[in-house]
């Protein structure tokens, strides 16, 4: 079993995370994202993390360039990680923004009085795990991982290699593994792997898979709210986190639910 905190007793006001810093408000995966989803009430952030052609991180969600290119980018087209990461910094995306890197979107997770607000750093690219995990132990003291309610950071992925890379190298770093729809290999891969919170999405979660997360003594996160109704049925689950594009609609659910 994990070394974890209890989950939050079903406290129907789960914490907000800001997706792709806030997907639905910015250039998602952007350091302007991040900042702005800190400012519209997000608890925790999450970003995703890829390959350039020289192993150098780089944050975007897609394998490709081509959603989220601005027109006028001179790089527009092609794989992320056919692109070294020199070639990929002229890459433009809206509102002028760049393809951050990991050490960016740290620095922008604060809020303005200087508190750290935990990062949900997601690896898109397995081979991309002991990066994150380095830059992380690099950053933050090992004691600052030992509580998953107060971590500065989780490394998260759908990826099970990614995960057991990060448990390898960097054990005291919570993780957690993320999927679409639960089944027995997924809670098995969690127990394997020592996960300290799980991630589904909203409408594949079923009442047992929530139930059998906190029997597990594992938090639960769902993704990606983007609804009332999506909303609704993620509190009607109940969940720990609670992934929005949107933080202050959610918020703003949230006071009236």
């Amino acid at each position: 079993m994990p070394d974890v905190q209890p989950p939050r007793d079903q406290d129907p006001r789960p914490l907000l995370v800001g997706h792709r810093g806030a997907a639905a408000l910015e250039p998602e995966n952007t350091v302007r994202a991040v900042r702005r989803g800190i400012a519209e009430g997000a608890d925790l952030v999450e970003f995703d993390v890829h390959l350039s052609a020289d192993g150098q991180d780089v944050i975007l969600h897609d394998p490709e360039l081509d959603r989220t290119a601005a027109p006028a980018s001179p790089l527009r087209h092609g794989r992320v990680d056919g692109y070294t990461r020199t070639e990929l910094d002229t890459v433009l995306l809206e509102h002028g923004e760049r393809l951050p890197r990991l050490a960016q979107m740290l620095d922008a997770a604060h809020r303005p009085d200087g508190a750290a607000v935990p990062a949900l750093v997601e690896v898109k690219a397995p081979a991309a795990a002991s990066l994150v995990v380095a830059a992380l132990r690099e950053r933050f003291p090992r004691q600052a991982f030992a509580d998953p309610g107060t971590s500065p950071a989780w490394v998260i992925s759908f990826h099970p290699a990614a995960l057991a890379a990060a448990r390898a190298e960097a054990p005291e770093v919570p993780r957690m593994l993320i999927a679409h729809a639960a089944d027995d290999a997924f809670f098995a891969v969690a127990e394997e792997l020592e996960v300290a919170q799980l991630s589904l999405r909203i409408r594949d979660c079923r009442p047992e898979d929530a139930a059998r997360c906190r029997e597990g003594g594992r938090r639960l996160n769902l993704w990606t709210a983007r609804t009332e109704e999506q909303l609704d049925r993620a509190l009607d689950l109940g969940c720990d986190t609670l992934t929005v594009d949107d933080p202050a609609w959610a918020r703003r659910r949230l006071a009236g639910a």
